[in-house]
């Protein structure tokens, strides 16, 4: 019912009220409110990933932020029968929302830029916090009320969140059945707003949840942590001359997280755990997209950028011997140096320093073959926020108010899981040495561009070759410009005078 009643609309936002979900015959239960939830989450996930029907040929087409995230400015290189995958690499973000251009970018890529669904949760989530306020006490107790009002407002910050990352400045807005046209607010304050919004009401989020099928792919106490954390740090990077009481908030936070031992990563590092941890539901996770092939449905390979840097048997024929793309020699020599010790490089690389098509990363192993083709189906949950992702925030943004000592506390937790000695390093150093750590840790994670932009380390001026491949940098005035962002659909400016497009991308 959800899904069906955001589907059309032609005023701002193409968002339309579902008013029959106000009125008598719903918000009536506890059930109802667990249907509108599952609802806003089922499409949600339909920006993060393709799902497959491992029975059928029908798909959801999905618009792989993973992968944009990944691939967009990397050191990767990309065989060319892969089309328009080297233009993007290379930042044209016009080729991959260009429908003419070719044929493989803009079916994985283009849906991007368009922010439909972000506003249809976003409204969803509007409409949730009114009717569950407004419930009836007898039917609903002050516990779950606060919960689900708190699972709505996780909700629609976390879309904000990916928007702002994605666009820059956006319309915010916080009214159910909202349809007034409005201007695109400052990405700094959408953050502050939306960081606001989420302390208020996290404490009132389950830290694990009774029912098992829920941790982790329903927002709990950690989600909201983890999402929180993100936040402080983008709008660490935007608000210059700020940034303290963010990096503040971001510690604190990491040191709440650590108080709950229902979060912990996973131990030991190992094959078997690997898979356990991207099949979801550890106490590692904080929030994730799930999929199942136990009820027909798997993410496709292309979820994650593994289906570039993988063949048989993660993917393809018995004849796909090589991958459809490499990262190049001195990056992951940088990476993982020969010599020093890293599980991580045992369980999720082969041939990873070798610069060829032999490369191939084992991160996402768990994999559902179908039919006499061997059609491969991703039984792996789309793992949006873990734990490790956290302590290396936490870590950074140590560093930046000057607590090294803490900042290697939360660094050296995980790269004593991944068996690598403890850093010792301070100040600038660290803060590399961190960025470093990032890297390979959240590596293909959706994670990559990101921490370039926030950390400026996309500029020329801030990077050296040994960091990102020469020429994969976007100038400061570019960046100024809003290269870092993706084109914005012009259907955003139906309806709505106020509207404005990306400059650098028009």
């Amino acid at each position: 019912m959800v899904i069906t009643g955001f589907t059309s609309c032609k005023k701002f936002l193409n968002v339309t009220p579902v008013d029959n979900l106000s009125g008598n015959n719903y918000w009536k239960s506890t059930s109802d409110v667990e249907g509108y939830a599952n609802g806003l989450y089922a499409r949600l996930r339909t920006k993060f990933a393709t799902l497959s029907s491992t029975t059928s040929n029908r798909t959801t087409t999905g618009n792989y932020l993973f992968n944009a995230a990944d691939l967009r400015c990397a050191p990767a290189v990309i065989q060319s029968g892969v089309t328009g995958m080297d233009r993007f690499i290379q930042n044209d973000v016009r080729a991959a929302n260009d429908p003419n251009a070719d044929v493989y970018l803009p079916t994985v890529f283009g849906g991007i830029n368009k922010w439909k669904v972000w506003y249809d949760v976003i409204q969803g989530a509007n409409i949730m916090v009114k009717e569950v306020g407004d419930m009836d006490p007898a039917v609903i107790s002050e516990a779950q009320r606060k919960a689900y009002i708190a699972e709505a407002i996780f909700l629609r910050n976390f879309c904000y969140f990916f928007m702002v990352r994605l666009y820059g400045d956006v319309p915010y807005y916080t009214d159910a059945y909202n349809e007034k046209a409005l201007p695109r607010m400052p990405q700094v304050q959408v953050m502050k707003n939306a960081i606001a919004d989420l302390t208020a009401v996290k404490g009132d989020l389950p830290v694990r949840y009774d029912d098992q099928g829920k941790n982790g792919n329903r927002a709990m106490r950690g989600s909201a942590i983890g999402l929180l954390m993100h936040m402080n740090q983008w709008a660490a990077s935007f608000d210059k001359g700020n940034e303290q009481p963010y990096y503040s908030a971001t510690v604190t936070l990491a040191e709440e997280l650590a108080t709950y031992t229902q979060y912990s990563l996973i131990r030991p590092f190992n094959i078997q755990n690997n898979k356990k941890l991207f099949k979801g539901g550890t106490n590692e996770v904080l929030f994730e997209f799930i999929a199942n092939v136990n009820y027909g449905e798997g993410f496709k390979q292309l979820t994650y950028s593994s289906d570039f840097f993988s063949h048989y048997p993660l993917k393809g024929e018995i004849t796909k011997t090589e991958s459809n793309g490499y990262y190049e020699q001195d990056f992951m020599k940088k990476l993982f140096p020969a010599g020093e010790p890293d599980l991580r490089k045992d369980v999720w690389l082969e041939s990873y320093d070798l610069g060829n098509y032999s490369f191939q990363l084992k991160k996402y192993t768990n994999t559902y073959i179908s039919g006499t083709n061997f059609t491969v189906f991703n039984d792996d949950n789309v793992v949006v926020f873990r734990l490790a992702d956290m302590l290396l925030l936490a870590a950074e943004a140590a560093n930046k108010l000057g607590q090294d000592d803490k900042a290697l506390i939360f660094a050296n937790q995980v790269r004593d899981r991944a068996g690598k000695t403890p850093l010792t390093s301070t100040g600038e150093t660290l803060d590399y040495d961190i960025y470093l750590e990032r890297t390979r840790e959240l590596f293909c994670e959706g994670q990559y561009f990101y921490d370039l932009v926030r950390t400026r380390r996309i500029l020329p001026g801030e990077t050296s070759s040994t960091r990102i491949s020469p020429g994969r940098t976007i100038s400061p005035s570019d960046f100024n410009n809003g290269a870092w962002t993706w084109t914005i659909d012009a259907s955003a400016m139906t309806n709505n005078p106020y509207m404005t497009l990306n400059n650098y991308w028009r």
